[in-house]
């Protein structure tokens, strides 16, 4: 038993669950994003105008994870003038409106008055205190629920809003949705030249017989608290990750992370078809009815061909719930790039 495993022996289940609770993976995609968003925090002060940014991706995606991922390193603190907010984030409410959110901007800087007055009035008190609270970048998420409200009125209000408060303030703003809150730039050509930085947040392929996802999967693997191998990179056990998932992080981590739970509380060290199954009915089959469970049933493999370019090398067969290949795969260790 190396250092490792005997530290993990030591631990508590709670303290263990905690670590598989905790899992983060700076993949190379994620790490883009976050140089871009750093790059609008840090130089838009050595421009005219300030460097935004548009982030857009599927729910689940892991927009939301970049967002507490870069905050984190800009905690709020106290000075003996007051609070300094290097970062100032919200999530904007639903039903949206220009007040709801400058009401919850002011209430995320301590404004006392945060629902009183106009508008108008709410949005030079914000700007002031933005000024007052040392405000860097602000992060505006779930922008997507001004188009729920689907008015042509409601879109052209928050455009100009926030293209006035880009200008009036000079701080950059990181905006964060679905696909659909692109809608919002069709109404102002200013505020659309303002954010024409903007990337998208797609779920993993399976493009090159699924590196970059089996990568994914192996860094997830490497930080989890089981003293024995579950090789979830390995090429069949990551296509009925892939299955399951739709390449979205969220369920995949779902899946981990219940499956890690089983495991610690059966007493077991690795995560097994059996514990992967369970996860898969708990928390990923109610959103995906129609799926068969990949942890069990072998003839999907079918289904993911045909809508993936997957290595036609594989043949998967279920025989009392173990894989049987055609071939020995190569496991996915690589390390992520930096």
């Amino acid at each position: 038993m190396d250092n490792s495993q005997k530290s993990l022996k030591e631990m508590t289940i709670s303290s263990r669950l905690y670590i598989a609770n905790n899992v983060y993976v700076l993949y190379p995609r994620f790490k883009e994003i976050l140089d871009s968003i750093d790059d609008c925090h840090h130089l838009s002060n050595l421009k005219d105008e300030p460097e935004c940014l548009f982030l857009q991706g599927e729910t689940g995606a892991g927009k939301t994870t970049i967002l507490k991922s870069y905050s984190q390193n800009y905690p709020r603190y106290q000075t003996p003038d007051g609070t300094i907010v290097p970062i100032l984030e919200v999530t904007i409410p639903s039903p949206a409106t220009v007040k709801s959110v400058v009401t919850k901007l002011l209430w995320e800087l301590g404004d006392p008055a945060y629902d009183k007055g106009t508008t108008s009035n709410q949005t030079i008190r914000l700007i002031g205190l933005m000024k007052d609270c040392g405000v860097s970048l602000v992060f505006l998420d779930e922008f997507q629920h001004f188009i729920d409200r689907d008015s042509a009125k409601v879109l052209k209000t928050v455009s100009d809003w926030l293209k006035n408060l880009i200008l009036d303030t000079k701080v950059p703003v990181i905006l964060i949705g679905l696909p659909e809150a692109e809608t919002v730039f069709q109404f102002n050509s200013q505020l659309s030249r303002r954010f024409a930085n903007r990337h998208n947040l797609n779920p993993f392929s399976w493009k090159d017989s699924g590196r970059e996802f089996r990568t994914f999967l192996h860094a997830v693997e490497s930080q989890l608290p089981l003293m024995e191998e579950s090789n979830l990179a390995c090429e069949e056990m990551a296509l009925r990750f892939y299955y399951a998932s739709d390449g979205i992080v969220a369920y995949v981590m779902k899946l981990i992370r219940y499956g890690t739970h089983l495991v610690l509380k059966r007493g077991q060290e690795k995560l097994d078809l059996n514990v992967l199954a369970s996860a898969f009915e708990k928390y990923v089959k109610a959103d995906k009815p129609h799926k068969k469970n990949p942890f069990i049933e072998s003839d999907f493999l079918d289904e993911v061909k045909n809508h993936s370019s997957i290595s036609s090398n594989i043949k998967v067969k279920a025989t009392n719930n173990r894989i049987k290949t055609k071939k020995k795969t190569t496991k996915a260790s690589d390390i992520l790039h930096k």
